[in-house]
């Protein structure tokens, strides 16, 4: 058995936490089994465990500094030399991880982009320059989760980097009018009560704060209409307290974060994403797979995510007031059954699969 080294500040709900567990539960455990080297307890480590997988522990780069941080790693690395296959999912950071494992000679070392934030200041461009051309030096293999991505993690090699789509299941997220009425009934909605939902961590990269002034001019058009915010984050008590601030607390709901998210998907009427930046945007693939009229920042989320005519794509200059215009005033539409292979979790676990068992001897 082959066991490949994930690592990843940590394995808590967010969309490349999620694409490695897909991998993770539809790849052949019996040839290769995955453990993780995280920073801190995540949302999925009990399920990890109880697959077979190894979770190890280690203060992240901002907290002791890279100094400390490449000496634990090469530490790590001479003490588990059965690690054959490094997988880092930490963007600019998987410089540092990578030079680590190459000092140790792990002969597969992978960087995988999965964002493609650009809105870094000067001296964050600059250091990221540095750590970029470390990625670029010991990295054997690029993964991205798409071409906005590798284009911002690994420029003049980004034509070198494997598009790996976030697959999902495709028959879980597909509509349930059963899994529909199941939610509503958990909160006590009524049928015709619009709901304006969002999946995602509650961090200031996700753009909360706006979605909620968004939603306070909906509100004006549409009454019977309240927002679910389901995910966790450091974010959460400010979120809460702009609803405060904004009149609207009693019309948001925080659900924490889900095994069965495909039950949201179908409860919701609506999906508004007025993220910040995005490697790709995994929810709103299975948002469109659902059925659901998905609303999403144009420029910054990549065109991948369009797989149906169910997604719009508005400027994030424009106001809360253009967003909220082009979400209609009532539920009324068809949900209709979405089919897209090319996002399958099974095509694309089998992929990953074919890759690490081919890629050492």
């Amino acid at each position: 058995m082959k066991r490949v080294l994930n690592i990843i500040r940590t394995m808590d709900m967010g969309g490349a936490q999620v694409m490695i567990m897909n991998i993770y539960r539809n790849i052949d455990r019996t040839k290769i089994q995955f453990d993780f080297l995280v920073n801190e307890k995540g949302f999925f480590d009990e399920e990890i465990l109880k697959m077979g997988g190894k979770i190890f522990y280690m203060p992240y780069i901002t907290n002791i500094g890279q100094f400390s941080y490449s000496r634990q790693l090469q530490k790590f690395f001479r003490e588990h030399p059965e690690y054959k296959i490094v997988h880092s999912h930490i963007n600019q950071v998987s410089g540092i991880i990578l030079e680590s494992a190459n000092k140790a000679n792990v002969p597969v070392r992978i960087a995988h982009a999965h964002s493609s934030n650009n809105k870094n200041h000067m001296i964050a461009k600059i250091y990221k320059k540095y750590l970029q051309n470390k990625i670029n030096v010991n990295a054997t293999h690029l993964f991205a989760c798409s071409k906005d991505a590798a284009n911002w993690l690994f420029t003049n090699r980004a034509n070198e980097a494997i598009i790996l789509k976030n697959g999902i299941h495709i028959k879980e997220f597909q509509f349930s009018e059963e899994k529909r009425k199941e939610i509503r009934d958990k909160y006590h909605i009524e049928k015709d009560t619009t709901i304006i939902g969002n999946v995602a961590r509650l961090e200031e990269v996700k753009n909360h704060t706006f979605l909620l002034e968004i939603f306070k001019k909906y509100q004006i058009k549409n009454n019977n209409s309240i927002l679910m915010l389901v995910g966790e984050g450091k974010a959460k008590e400010k979120i809460q307290k702009k609803a405060k601030e904004l009149n609207i607390e009693n019309k948001v709901y925080f659900i924490s974060n889900q095994k069965e998210i495909s039950k949201y998907y179908c409860a919701f009427d609506y999906f508004v994403f007025p993220s910040l930046f995005e490697g790709l945007g995994i929810v709103l693939i299975e948002a469109q797979i659902s059925g659901l009229k998905c609303f999403a920042s144009d420029k910054v989320i990549p065109k991948e995510t369009q797989i149906t005519e169910l997604i719009k794509y508005i400027d994030l200059e424009n106001s809360a007031k253009i967003w909220a215009d082009q979400i209609p005033e009532n539920n009324h539409y068809e949900r209709k059954i979405i089919d897209n292979e090319e996002f399958n979790i099974s095509t694309i676990a089998k992929k990953m699969e074919k890759f690490y068992l081919e890629s050492v001897k």
